[in-house]
């Protein structure tokens, strides 16, 4: 694995170009909760040329900055399978909620449509990446407020089930972007949906890691998205519904 140290407006041409082609597909969040975008060659979908790209089933928004790094991952033969969009973890850090908090209208939204409907932070507790469900449904929002200022995962509500029977956007962020999904979440037993979508994985979240073994992001370094050549491979059925959305 190897480090590239291209300046800012190589990174952002990068961008630029991958955001065009539906053989790249994308990644933020940390082991055991993350998002993935990717669409196919056929699917409409809208962007800026430079650093968003729309479809009816998700969304994703990249904004690189000085401090941007990017690290050349998976290496086989003379070419990168990936690469690391990286900052330094002390200008990476997000919000670090540890329970589920109502954050408000969703200013930053991709599409103007979604600016006023409620985020809530599922409160996963990582320092770099904020993890959230909206609605724009107000029953939803007054279903989600029963589980404000208790963990996720805590025995006390039934959320996960709710959320499940809501079908909310999700919407994982880093400092360096943002994926949108808006297809439905998969049932228990069910595929995980192809396109845009999320992965919660209790078992991997309490490891505590950023990202896989083998990675090799260099030490002091977040790896705040992640662009694949290549679309990753289907997905099996989800064991419940934690575990895919």
């Amino acid at each position: 694995m190897t480090t590239n140290a291209a300046g800012n407006a190589s990174i952002s041409a990068l961008v630029a170009r991958e955001l065009r082609l539906a053989s790249t597909s994308w990644s933020i969040g940390v082991l055991g909760a993350v998002a993935e975008f990717f669409r196919r060659e056929e699917e409409p979908f809208d962007t800026d040329g430079a650093t968003r790209a729309v479809t009816a089933r998700g969304a994703i928004r990249i904004a690189v900055n000085g401090a941007t790094h990017a690290v050349a991952c998976g290496i086989t033969g003379a070419e990168p399978s990936s690469i690391a969009l990286c900052l330094p973890a002390t200008d990476c850090v997000m919000h670090a909620r540890g329970i589920v908090t109502e954050a408000g209208p969703d200013r930053d939204a991709v599409r103007a449509c979604d600016v006023e409907a409620t985020l809530f932070d599922l409160g996963l507790g990582s320092p770099y990446f904020d993890f959230y469900i909206r609605t724009a449904d107000p029953a939803a929002v007054g279903c989600l407020r029963r589980g404000i200022g208790m963990p996720l995962f805590d025995a006390r509500h039934n959320l996960l089930r709710e959320i499940l029977a809501i079908n909310p956007h999700r919407v994982f962020a880093s400092k360096l972007g943002r994926i949108e999904v808006y297809q439905r979440i998969a049932g228990p037993g069910e595929v995980t949906p192809e396109g845009p979508h999320t992965h919660l994985l209790p078992e991997l979240l309490r490891t505590g890691r950023i990202h896989a073994e083998g990675a090799f992001i260099p030490p002091g370094w977040v790896p705040c998205v992640q662009l694949y050549f290549g679309q990753p491979p289907a997905h099996g059925p989800a064991a419940d519904p934690a575990h895919a959305s």
